[in-house]
Protein backbone atom coordinates (compact mmCIF):
# COMPACT_ATOMS: atom_id res chain seq x y z
CA UNK A 1 0.00 0.00 0.00
CA UNK A 2 1.28 3.41 -0.40
CA UNK A 3 2.84 5.73 1.88
CA UNK A 4 2.21 9.64 2.20
CA UNK A 5 3.19 12.70 4.67
CA UNK A 6 0.53 15.65 5.10
CA UNK A 7 2.81 18.83 6.30
CA UNK A 8 1.31 20.67 8.70
CA UNK A 9 4.56 21.53 10.70
CA UNK A 10 3.77 25.75 9.66
CA UNK A 11 3.10 28.29 11.77
CA UNK A 12 -0.11 29.25 10.35
CA UNK A 13 0.36 33.07 10.77
CA UNK A 14 -1.78 34.34 7.66
CA UNK A 15 -5.05 31.63 8.76
CA UNK A 16 -4.59 32.91 12.65
CA UNK A 17 -4.03 36.97 11.33
CA UNK A 18 -7.62 37.04 9.86
CA UNK A 19 -9.61 33.97 11.94
CA UNK A 20 -8.19 34.13 15.21
CA UNK A 21 -5.63 31.22 17.23
CA UNK A 22 -6.55 27.93 15.90
CA UNK A 23 -3.77 26.21 13.25
CA UNK A 24 -5.28 26.16 9.73
CA UNK A 25 -5.40 21.93 9.70
CA UNK A 26 -8.04 22.44 12.05
CA UNK A 27 -10.00 25.26 10.52
CA UNK A 28 -13.32 23.66 8.89
CA UNK A 29 -14.26 23.73 5.31
CA UNK A 30 -17.98 22.99 5.07
CA UNK A 31 -17.72 21.16 8.87
CA UNK A 32 -14.74 19.18 8.17
CA UNK A 33 -11.01 20.13 9.25
CA UNK A 34 -8.52 20.27 6.89
CA UNK A 35 -6.33 18.18 8.19
CA UNK A 36 -9.19 15.39 8.20
CA UNK A 37 -10.35 16.35 4.29
CA UNK A 38 -6.69 15.66 3.26
CA UNK A 39 -6.29 12.16 5.15
CA UNK A 40 -9.86 11.02 3.97
CA UNK A 41 -8.83 12.06 0.38
CA UNK A 42 -5.62 9.76 1.16
CA UNK A 43 -7.55 6.77 2.50
CA UNK A 44 -10.47 6.81 -0.49
CA UNK A 45 -6.95 6.65 -2.81
CA UNK A 46 -5.55 3.38 -0.60
CA UNK A 47 -2.51 4.79 1.34
CA UNK A 48 -1.67 2.70 4.34
CA UNK A 49 0.65 4.51 5.64
CA UNK A 50 0.39 8.21 6.32
CA UNK A 51 2.45 10.44 8.29
CA UNK A 52 1.90 13.64 9.99
CA UNK A 53 4.27 16.12 10.43
CA UNK A 54 2.79 18.61 13.17
CA UNK A 55 5.36 20.98 14.84
CA UNK A 56 5.84 20.27 18.93
CA UNK A 57 3.92 23.88 19.24
CA UNK A 58 1.03 22.95 18.63
CA UNK A 59 -0.45 20.73 21.12
CA UNK A 60 -4.22 21.32 19.92
CA UNK A 61 -3.43 19.84 16.57
CA UNK A 62 -1.28 16.94 17.97
CA UNK A 63 -4.37 16.51 20.36
CA UNK A 64 -6.04 16.06 17.40
CA UNK A 65 -3.97 13.85 15.36
CA UNK A 66 -3.09 11.75 18.34
CA UNK A 67 -7.17 10.92 18.35
CA UNK A 68 -9.38 11.60 15.48
CA UNK A 69 -6.92 11.55 12.85
CA UNK A 70 -5.65 8.34 14.45
CA UNK A 71 -9.07 6.67 14.47
CA UNK A 72 -9.92 7.57 11.02
CA UNK A 73 -7.02 6.34 9.61
CA UNK A 74 -7.60 2.90 11.73
CA UNK A 75 -11.70 2.45 10.28
CA UNK A 76 -10.08 3.21 6.77
CA UNK A 77 -7.62 -0.27 7.49
CA UNK A 78 -4.52 2.48 7.24
CA UNK A 79 -1.93 4.00 9.96
CA UNK A 80 -1.19 6.91 11.08
CA UNK A 81 2.28 7.80 12.34
CA UNK A 82 2.91 11.10 14.13
CA UNK A 83 6.12 13.12 13.46
CA UNK A 84 6.68 15.90 15.87
CA UNK A 85 9.11 18.95 14.50
CA UNK A 86 11.04 19.91 17.69
CA UNK A 87 12.88 22.44 14.82
CA UNK A 88 11.59 23.96 12.15
CA UNK A 89 12.31 21.96 9.03
CA UNK A 90 10.96 24.14 5.67
CA UNK A 91 8.19 22.70 3.56
CA UNK A 92 9.52 19.47 2.57
CA UNK A 93 12.29 18.50 5.12
CA UNK A 94 10.35 16.43 7.49
CA UNK A 95 9.87 14.13 4.21
CA UNK A 96 13.41 13.43 4.94
CA UNK A 97 13.74 13.42 8.77
CA UNK A 98 10.41 10.73 8.69
CA UNK A 99 13.16 7.63 7.03
CA UNK A 100 10.59 6.09 5.91
CA UNK A 101 11.54 3.06 3.92
CA UNK A 102 8.93 3.47 0.98
CA UNK A 103 10.12 3.06 -2.79
CA UNK A 104 8.02 6.77 -3.05
CA UNK A 105 6.50 8.62 -1.16
CA UNK A 106 3.67 11.51 -1.39
CA UNK A 107 3.44 14.65 -0.46
CA UNK A 108 0.78 16.73 0.45
CA UNK A 109 0.31 20.47 2.17
CA UNK A 110 -2.34 20.46 4.73
CA UNK A 111 -3.25 23.77 3.36
CA UNK A 112 -4.16 22.75 -0.12
CA UNK A 113 -7.23 21.06 -1.18
CA UNK A 114 -7.93 19.52 -4.58
CA UNK A 115 -9.62 16.62 -6.41
CA UNK A 116 -6.50 15.42 -8.46
CA UNK A 117 -6.37 12.06 -8.96
CA UNK A 118 -3.77 10.74 -6.21
CA UNK A 119 -3.38 7.11 -7.95
CA UNK A 120 -2.74 8.42 -11.49
CA UNK A 121 -0.06 11.24 -9.93
CA UNK A 122 1.42 7.56 -8.18
CA UNK A 123 1.50 5.74 -11.49
CA UNK A 124 2.77 8.20 -13.66
CA UNK A 125 5.51 8.68 -11.12
CA UNK A 126 6.46 5.13 -11.05
CA UNK A 127 6.26 4.76 -14.59
CA UNK A 128 8.49 7.98 -15.51
CA UNK A 129 11.11 6.83 -12.76
CA UNK A 130 11.51 10.08 -11.78
CA UNK A 131 13.31 11.54 -8.89
CA UNK A 132 10.68 14.03 -8.16
CA UNK A 133 6.88 14.36 -9.44
CA UNK A 134 4.99 17.68 -9.11
CA UNK A 135 1.64 18.21 -9.40
CA UNK A 136 1.18 20.80 -11.85
CA UNK A 137 -2.17 23.05 -12.84
CA UNK A 138 -2.88 26.06 -14.79
CA UNK A 139 -3.99 29.46 -12.66
CA UNK A 140 -5.56 32.55 -14.23
CA UNK A 141 -3.84 35.23 -11.87
CA UNK A 142 -3.99 39.31 -12.82
CA UNK A 143 -1.48 41.47 -13.59
CA UNK A 144 -1.26 44.24 -11.44
CA UNK A 145 -0.48 46.58 -14.37
CA UNK A 146 -1.28 47.05 -18.31
CA UNK A 147 0.31 44.69 -20.62
CA UNK A 148 1.22 46.23 -24.14
CA UNK A 149 1.88 44.31 -27.22
CA UNK A 150 3.90 45.66 -29.86
CA UNK A 151 4.95 44.66 -33.10
CA UNK A 152 8.46 46.81 -34.59
CA UNK A 153 7.72 49.52 -32.24
CA UNK A 154 4.71 49.88 -32.82
CA UNK A 155 1.64 49.20 -30.38
CA UNK A 156 -1.01 47.05 -31.72
CA UNK A 157 -2.63 46.30 -28.41
CA UNK A 158 -2.77 47.44 -24.64
CA UNK A 159 -4.46 45.13 -22.01
CA UNK A 160 -5.34 46.61 -18.41
CA UNK A 161 -4.89 44.51 -15.73
CA UNK A 162 -5.41 41.32 -17.85
CA UNK A 163 -5.82 37.74 -16.56
CA UNK A 164 -3.08 35.33 -17.39
CA UNK A 165 -2.55 31.94 -17.19
CA UNK A 166 0.55 30.48 -15.47
CA UNK A 167 1.35 26.87 -14.76
CA UNK A 168 1.82 26.64 -11.20
CA UNK A 169 2.98 24.01 -9.08
CA UNK A 170 0.03 22.48 -6.89
CA UNK A 171 1.91 21.80 -3.67
CA UNK A 172 1.47 17.70 -4.12
CA UNK A 173 4.54 15.90 -4.98
CA UNK A 174 5.89 12.74 -5.01
CA UNK A 175 9.51 11.95 -3.77
CA UNK A 176 11.48 8.54 -4.51
CA UNK A 177 13.97 7.28 -1.78
CA UNK A 178 17.00 9.03 -3.99
CA UNK A 179 15.42 12.15 -3.81
CA UNK A 180 13.92 12.12 -0.33
CA UNK A 181 18.31 11.57 0.54
CA UNK A 182 19.29 14.34 -1.15
CA UNK A 183 16.97 16.80 1.66
CA UNK A 184 19.37 17.92 4.40
CA UNK A 185 18.87 16.62 7.63
CA UNK A 186 18.32 18.90 10.59
CA UNK A 187 17.40 22.25 8.63
CA UNK A 188 14.82 23.89 6.91
CA UNK A 189 14.55 23.13 3.67
CA UNK A 190 11.52 23.89 0.83
CA UNK A 191 10.15 21.62 -2.20
CA UNK A 192 11.62 24.27 -4.49
CA UNK A 193 14.78 24.23 -3.18
CA UNK A 194 14.77 20.45 -3.78
CA UNK A 195 13.51 20.62 -7.33
CA UNK A 196 16.40 22.98 -8.09
CA UNK A 197 18.94 20.72 -6.37
CA UNK A 198 17.78 17.82 -8.39
CA UNK A 199 17.88 19.32 -11.54
CA UNK A 200 21.59 21.04 -10.63
CA UNK A 201 22.36 17.51 -10.48
CA UNK A 202 20.66 16.43 -13.58
CA UNK A 203 17.75 14.17 -12.01
CA UNK A 204 14.45 13.54 -13.64
CA UNK A 205 12.00 16.23 -12.24
CA UNK A 206 8.43 15.25 -13.90
CA UNK A 207 5.26 17.86 -14.40
CA UNK A 208 1.51 15.99 -13.89
CA UNK A 209 -0.34 18.17 -15.01
CA UNK A 210 -4.39 17.89 -14.09
CA UNK A 211 -7.26 20.22 -14.44
CA UNK A 212 -8.74 19.09 -11.28
CA UNK A 213 -10.41 21.67 -8.69
CA UNK A 214 -7.77 22.99 -6.27
CA UNK A 215 -6.96 25.73 -3.84
CA UNK A 216 -4.61 26.88 -0.97
CA UNK A 217 -6.66 27.98 1.80
CA UNK A 218 -4.25 30.56 4.17
CA UNK A 219 -6.96 33.14 5.20
CA UNK A 220 -10.28 33.38 6.24
CA UNK A 221 -11.56 35.56 2.88
CA UNK A 222 -10.13 32.35 0.72
CA UNK A 223 -11.49 29.88 2.98
CA UNK A 224 -15.10 31.46 1.87
CA UNK A 225 -14.18 30.80 -1.25
CA UNK A 226 -12.92 27.33 -0.72
CA UNK A 227 -16.16 26.70 0.56
CA UNK A 228 -18.01 27.66 -2.85
CA UNK A 229 -15.52 25.73 -4.73
CA UNK A 230 -15.53 22.62 -2.49
CA UNK A 231 -20.01 22.78 -2.56
CA UNK A 232 -19.62 23.86 -6.54
CA UNK A 233 -17.61 20.20 -6.94
CA UNK A 234 -18.69 17.89 -4.16
CA UNK A 235 -18.98 14.64 -6.18
CA UNK A 236 -15.43 15.15 -6.61
CA UNK A 237 -14.38 16.32 -3.18
CA UNK A 238 -16.94 14.59 -0.67
CA UNK A 239 -17.17 10.92 -2.69
CA UNK A 240 -14.91 8.15 -2.37
CA UNK A 241 -13.71 6.36 -5.58
CA UNK A 242 -15.42 3.34 -4.49
CA UNK A 243 -19.27 2.44 -3.23
CA UNK A 244 -19.85 2.87 0.18
CA UNK A 245 -21.23 0.27 2.36
CA UNK A 246 -24.57 1.74 2.82
CA UNK A 247 -26.35 4.83 2.08
CA UNK A 248 -28.72 7.05 3.71
CA UNK A 249 -31.35 10.00 2.70
CA UNK A 250 -32.02 13.22 4.57
CA UNK A 251 -34.34 15.83 4.26
CA UNK A 252 -34.45 18.98 5.67
CA UNK A 253 -37.65 21.50 5.58
CA UNK A 254 -36.71 24.71 6.17
CA UNK A 255 -38.59 28.18 5.78
CA UNK A 256 -36.28 31.39 5.74
CA UNK A 257 -33.62 30.92 8.09
CA UNK A 258 -34.92 27.93 9.93
CA UNK A 259 -34.86 24.63 9.46
CA UNK A 260 -37.74 22.11 11.18
CA UNK A 261 -36.67 19.83 13.44
CA UNK A 262 -38.35 16.88 15.48
CA UNK A 263 -38.94 17.60 19.41
CA UNK A 264 -37.80 15.45 21.44
CA UNK A 265 -35.05 14.04 24.02
CA UNK A 266 -32.64 14.89 20.90
CA UNK A 267 -32.91 16.78 18.04
CA UNK A 268 -32.87 15.76 14.47
CA UNK A 269 -33.31 16.94 11.04
CA UNK A 270 -36.91 17.03 9.79
CA UNK A 271 -38.08 14.36 9.74
CA UNK A 272 -35.72 10.70 10.27
CA UNK A 273 -33.28 9.72 7.69
CA UNK A 274 -33.80 6.42 6.10
CA UNK A 275 -31.37 3.48 4.91
CA UNK A 276 -31.70 2.89 0.95
CA UNK A 277 -31.95 -0.70 -0.26
CA UNK A 278 -30.41 -1.91 -2.95
CA UNK A 279 -33.41 -1.23 -5.02
CA UNK A 280 -34.21 2.10 -3.66
CA UNK A 281 -33.15 5.22 -5.66
CA UNK A 282 -32.16 8.84 -3.07
CA UNK A 283 -34.92 10.54 -4.69
CA UNK A 284 -37.71 8.35 -4.40
CA UNK A 285 -36.69 7.63 -0.35
CA UNK A 286 -36.49 11.58 0.41
CA UNK A 287 -40.25 11.93 -1.80
CA UNK A 288 -41.74 9.28 1.00
CA UNK A 289 -40.40 10.96 3.74
CA UNK A 290 -41.51 14.36 2.63
CA UNK A 291 -44.80 13.04 2.26
CA UNK A 292 -45.01 11.05 5.67
CA UNK A 293 -44.34 14.51 7.30
CA UNK A 294 -47.15 15.95 6.29
CA UNK A 295 -45.79 19.14 5.41
CA UNK A 296 -46.50 21.33 2.78
CA UNK A 297 -43.91 22.49 1.00
CA UNK A 298 -41.80 23.76 -2.65
CA UNK A 299 -40.38 21.19 -5.27
CA UNK A 300 -37.48 18.78 -3.54
CA UNK A 301 -33.98 19.64 -4.32
CA UNK A 302 -30.81 17.53 -4.44
CA UNK A 303 -28.49 19.53 -2.40
CA UNK A 304 -25.35 17.44 -1.79
CA UNK A 305 -23.90 14.04 -1.02
CA UNK A 306 -21.07 13.23 0.64
CA UNK A 307 -19.15 10.23 2.42
CA UNK A 308 -18.94 9.25 6.12
CA UNK A 309 -16.71 6.98 7.84
CA UNK A 310 -17.61 6.17 11.52
CA UNK A 311 -13.98 6.08 12.69
CA UNK A 312 -15.77 3.14 15.56
CA UNK A 313 -17.73 0.90 13.53
CA UNK A 314 -15.85 1.26 10.29
CA UNK A 315 -18.45 1.59 7.99
CA UNK A 316 -18.41 4.09 5.43
CA UNK A 317 -21.53 5.72 4.73
CA UNK A 318 -23.18 7.67 1.45
CA UNK A 319 -25.21 10.27 2.92
CA UNK A 320 -28.06 12.37 0.45
CA UNK A 321 -28.66 14.99 1.36
CA UNK A 322 -32.43 16.72 -0.18
CA UNK A 323 -33.85 20.41 0.94
CA UNK A 324 -37.60 21.56 0.47
CA UNK A 325 -38.88 25.09 1.25
CA UNK A 326 -42.04 25.41 3.48
CA UNK A 327 -44.42 27.25 2.15
CA UNK A 328 -45.55 30.24 3.33
CA UNK A 329 -48.56 29.19 5.26
CA UNK A 330 -47.28 26.12 6.64
CA UNK A 331 -46.18 28.29 9.65
CA UNK A 332 -49.14 30.39 9.48
CA UNK A 333 -52.26 30.12 12.37
CA UNK A 334 -54.48 27.24 11.37
CA UNK A 335 -51.88 24.99 9.83
CA UNK A 336 -52.65 21.38 11.14
CA UNK A 337 -48.15 20.74 11.50
CA UNK A 338 -46.90 18.14 12.42
CA UNK A 339 -46.67 17.04 15.94
CA UNK A 340 -43.68 17.95 17.63
CA UNK A 341 -42.10 20.02 15.14
CA UNK A 342 -39.38 22.82 15.96
CA UNK A 343 -38.11 25.71 13.60
CA UNK A 344 -34.64 26.09 14.84
CA UNK A 345 -32.67 28.63 13.05
CA UNK A 346 -29.90 27.03 11.42
CA UNK A 347 -26.74 28.92 13.19
CA UNK A 348 -28.00 27.17 16.22
CA UNK A 349 -28.71 23.52 14.57
CA UNK A 350 -24.85 22.57 15.99
CA UNK A 351 -25.96 23.41 19.72
CA UNK A 352 -28.61 21.12 19.73
CA UNK A 353 -27.97 18.14 17.06
CA UNK A 354 -26.03 15.60 17.83
CA UNK A 355 -22.32 15.38 15.97
CA UNK A 356 -23.59 12.55 14.05
CA UNK A 357 -24.34 10.46 10.86
CA UNK A 358 -22.93 13.40 9.16
CA UNK A 359 -25.12 15.99 10.96
CA UNK A 360 -22.02 18.53 10.70
CA UNK A 361 -21.62 18.73 7.02
CA UNK A 362 -25.56 18.43 6.47
CA UNK A 363 -25.58 21.77 8.68
CA UNK A 364 -22.99 23.42 7.28
CA UNK A 365 -24.11 22.66 3.62
CA UNK A 366 -27.74 23.89 4.96
CA UNK A 367 -26.11 27.17 6.24
CA UNK A 368 -24.40 27.97 3.08
CA UNK A 369 -27.90 26.95 1.08
CA UNK A 370 -29.80 29.57 3.25
CA UNK A 371 -27.16 32.03 3.05
CA UNK A 372 -26.86 32.33 -0.63
CA UNK A 373 -30.13 31.93 -1.61
CA UNK A 374 -28.78 32.08 -5.32
CA UNK A 375 -29.42 28.74 -7.34
CA UNK A 376 -26.60 28.32 -8.94
CA UNK A 377 -24.25 27.96 -5.62
CA UNK A 378 -27.10 24.69 -4.84
CA UNK A 379 -25.97 21.54 -5.65
CA UNK A 380 -28.18 19.59 -8.07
Amino acid sequence: MPTAIIMAGGRSLRMRASSGQEHKALVKVLGVPMLERNLLTLLSHGFGTIYLAISAEERSLLAFAGGRACQLARAGSAQVKLFVERQRLGTIGAARAIRSTADNLLVVNVDNLTSLDLSALMKHHRATKAAMTIATHFEQLQVPFGQVFVEKGRVVDYREKPLLPVLLSSGTYVLSKEARLRIPLRQPFGAPDLAQLLLAQKRKVESFFHSSPWIDVNTSSVLVQAEKLVGANFKEFELWRHRPEREIAILCVVSGTKVATIQGSKHQILPTMRVLTRKSAPLEVATNLLAKSHMRVTKLQSLVSFDELDSRSRVRTRYHIFVAQSLTGAMQTGYAAPKKVRWIEADELSSIVPDLHGHTRTIEYLRRHIASQDSHLVCN
